[in-house]
């Protein structure tokens, strides 16, 4: 396909043309969309690091080595880099071939990690890098290009590529390719500097973990460089694993949707099993009048409703420390596990107000769902006033209730100290099912007077928190009685007597 004069003058093409610099050699044209997409993200935040450095980093997180051989590509031979750019060039591939053998790049490829986290990867440790570039070049800003994420326009790039490379002023390329020989350690070690256990956790959670926009990139590199969200993400570690297993349950019917499940003695004649087909006519006569014949079934999807489960976590200075590393741990696998079980999940955080509210449903695609990096960093500055927040709240929840026509489950982590007026109480069990989960100071027990209102308490204390098998197998315990299947919610609780409706009660550790 001949190259149009648009693609050659434009900075598109100049920067697809610096692909002749890459040492990754990737042939199929969605991987060269990929890395488009992971330069655009760059882009979106201010860093507009040279294509072919994102292409090489970037894919050596995604494709094996057989699928990607790091070399120089076959036709830079042909474009004639002048001796010192031919000697970085060499150097350059060699430092690839080194990070590529690194622990966290392997990690990344076992665990398939979604192209917003890998964008983020590569603002981590590209991101530094270019900002001391960018110092040191005063004189020169580079174009801020939008790649297209046309697979079309990659598809002979290799074949355009010295025609590409020579229609542009390289200089700027050449001098970043210098800039990554001088900083050839901190590159290799910002890469081994990558926390594992975050990278492991983000990639459980998949699209939650990613970053939509700028902001949500910010985001996800802070958690990288928090103390606070790494003790948050080794207590999450050890709770998802016990997680991860749940799933719907399936069932059979006959007829025909999905694939063949397995045989019954009742079906329609479509799904006879053919061997039966071989009895003598009168024996198979005389089975089928006595249902002993065998058909084939198909795979049912059981067409349960899903539940709504309302998550508000205290954010208050009450809670941070180990209350706040349990709670935001505990609620992240609660999400995970109502999630696996096809169910539909509400989660928020308060302080003296309501914070924004995220929402995620099994299954579906194209919202915000989640956010993994949001819940690890949140911070909430702006004190304390529980009745206010918890009659917002009441409001939220009876709008929610009518809109849906169901009633939500409401989980709420927070202190010993969460004081919410009776009366807010009494209007938010009419609408929900209150299940609370108070973690206790070092000495004192829970006092509050609207407890027994609550259909159930868990109660976390002071030594369950701090000793690490006991606060794993307390909020373990917490989350399979909070996602239990013999829950039901299908009627607010009734409260026009005054008295708490039977059903289980405070659960103390």
């Amino acid at each position: 396909m001949p190259l149009s004069p648009q693609l050659i003058t434009s900075d598109v093409g100049r920067e697809i043309g610096g692909l002749g610099l890459s040492c990754v050699r990737v042939d199929n044209p969605m991987a060269m969309v990929r890395a488009a997409a992971w330069r655009n993200a760059l882009v979106r935040v201010g860093i507009s690091v040279p294509f072919w450095a994102v292409h090489d980093i970037g894919s050596l997180a995604v494709l094996e080595p057989r699928a990607a051989p790091v070399g120089p590509r076959p036709i830079t031979a042909a474009l004639a880099l002048p001796p010192q750019v031919a000697e970085l060039h060499t150097t350059y591939a060699a430092t690839l071939r080194e990070i590529a053998t690194s622990e966290v790049l392997e990690k990344s490829r076992q665990w398939r990690l979604g192209d917003d986290l890998i964008a983020v990867l590569l603002l981590r440790v590209l991101g530094p890098i270019f900002e001391r570039f960018r110092e040191a070049s005063t004189g020169w800003r580079p174009p801020s290009t939008v790649l297209p994420l046309d697979p079309e326009v990659y598809r002979d790039v290799e074949r355009q590529l010295p025609q590409l490379f020579r229609t542009a002023d390289r200089g700027s390329d050449f001098e970043f390719l210098h800039h990554l020989e001088r900083d050839r350690l901190r590159l290799i070690t910002s890469i081994e500097q990558i926390d594992l256990d975050t990278l492991r956790l983000l990639g459980m959670f998949g699209a939650e973990a990613g970053a939509a926009n700028a902001l949500g990139m910010l985001d996800l590199l802070n958690v990288f460089g928090s103390p606070e969200a790494n003790d948050v993400v080794n207590f999450s570690l050890e709770l998802l694993p016990s997680v991860l297993e749940t799933k719907r349950a399936g069932g059979q019917q006959t007829f025909g949707v999905d694939g063949y499940a397995g045989v019954e003695r009742h079906g329609t004649l479509d799904s006879l099993v053919l061997s039966e087909l071989a009895f003598d006519p009168d024996l198979f006569a005389r089975r089928f009048v006595e249902n002993e014949v065998f058909y084939y079934t198909r795979e049912k999807q059981q067409e349960e409703e899903r539940q709504l489960h309302y998550i508000v976590v205290d954010a208050s200075a009450s809670m941070r420390g180990q209350r706040s590393v349990f709670a935001r741990g505990l609620a992240l696998t609660l999400v995970k596990k109502l999630l696996l079980r096809g169910e539909e999940v509400y989660l928020r955080f308060f302080d003296s107000r309501l914070y924004d509210v995220m929402h995620a449903r099994a299954g579906r695609r194209g919202d915000a769902g989640i956010s993994v990096p949001y819940v690890l960093c949140f911070r909430g500055e702006r004190g304390r006033n529980y009745a206010k927040v918890f009659a917002l709240l009441a409001d939220d929840l009876s709008r929610l209730a009518r809109r849906e026509r169901r009633a939500p489950v409401l989980y709420i982590l927070t202190h010993a100290e969460c004081h919410v007026p009776i009366e807010t109480i009494e209007r938010l069990r009419t609408i929900a099912r209150l299940y609370g989960v108070f973690m206790l100071p070092s000495t004192g027990e829970l006092e509050l007077d609207y407890v027994q209102r609550l259909h159930t308490v868990q109660i976390v204390d002071e030594s369950s928190l701090i000793d690490r098998d006991a606060r794993a197998r307390r909020a373990l315990d917490i989350v399979e009685d909070a996602a239990g299947e013999r829950r039901s919610v299908s009627v607010p609780p009734s409260t026009t007597d005054g008295e708490p409706d039977a059903g289980p009660g405070p659960a103390n550790e």
